[in-house]
């Protein structure tokens, strides 16, 4: 017992000294420094450990703080934000930076829901009016959806003209085309052929597509818009790639402007 105390101190020390000089990572969102963060059954290395925040959020984050067309200043500021299954990492600075956060999800069973302002799904917004949204988030949410074109288009009719929405999603690596079968009904069948029970399909780099075809004039944020040694600050790129055949090891932030 004496002896670990002692080794956790020094370990504690030396942590302490590395990050100060500039050694290990940093998180963009909740500003938490550690030697490396914390790991998930498909990547090691990526969580942060005080915040949560994974590889698309801080991508995200990365997005607002160094690109010209999507700081927030430009986009979050003043402006009404609608945001599908609240990250609770993200909530904080959108609470802050906006003028009106509405959170937004279609009650599921299994799920805990904490503050949500509408229980509303993605794909039938027929509580919101046209053009009354300035700003519309969904991260790792249309997997989920079983309408996710439709889902698209109702986004993009909420959404006010020169209003942006931002999707994450699932992707396969080196997959050119969505996958999905409709037979495929049991947890068992969804977790070999989509990585988890509750996912209705696994995108492939289409997705982009599926944007351009509603209307969306489409940007695609990944971590060749950043510099390396941001990259490796923040962990926009996973460490080690994952082995896991449906890993998305190559994280996309999609930003859509309905012009």
């Amino acid at each position: 017992m004496v002896l670990n105390r002692i080794k956790n101190k020094i370990y504690r020390s030396i942590k302490k000294i590395l990050t100060q000089i500039g050694f290990g990572v940093k998180c963009n969102i909740c500003h938490n420094k550690t030697l490396r963060f914390g790991s998930d059954a498909w990547h090691e290395f990526v969580i942060c450990q005080n915040c949560g925040s994974q590889i698309r959020h801080r991508l995200l984050m990365a997005a607002f703080q160094h690109t010209d067309d999507f700081n927030y200043k430009k986009i979050i500021e003043n402006r009404t934000i609608l945001h599908f299954a609240p990250d609770l990492c993200l909530r904080n600075f959108f609470e802050v930076k906006s003028k009106k956060y509405l959170t937004a999800d279609f009650m599921a069973e299994g799920y805990s829901y904490d503050s949500i302002s509408l229980n509303i799904d993605i794909s039938m917004m027929s509580v919101l009016q046209d053009n009354s949204i300035d700003v519309l988030l969904a991260l790792d949410v249309l997997e989920h959806v079983p309408n996710h074109l439709e889902a698209l288009t109702e986004s993009f009719r909420v959404l006010k003209s020169g209003g942006i929405c931002i999707f994450t999603i699932p992707q396969k690596d080196g997959l050119d085309k969505t996958f999905q079968d409709n037979t495929f009904v049991s947890p068992e069948e969804r977790i070999k052929h989509y990585g988890q029970w509750d996912h209705l399909r696994i995108y492939g780099n289409d997705f982009k597509e599926f944007m351009k075809n509603v209307g969306f004039n489409v940007t695609v944020i990944d971590e060749n818009f950043f510099s390396q040694n941001l990259v490796n600050k923040h962990v926009l790129f996973p460490p080690i790639l994952s082995s896991n055949p449906l890993a998305t090891n190559y994280r996309k932030v999609y930003f859509g402007i309905k012009n």
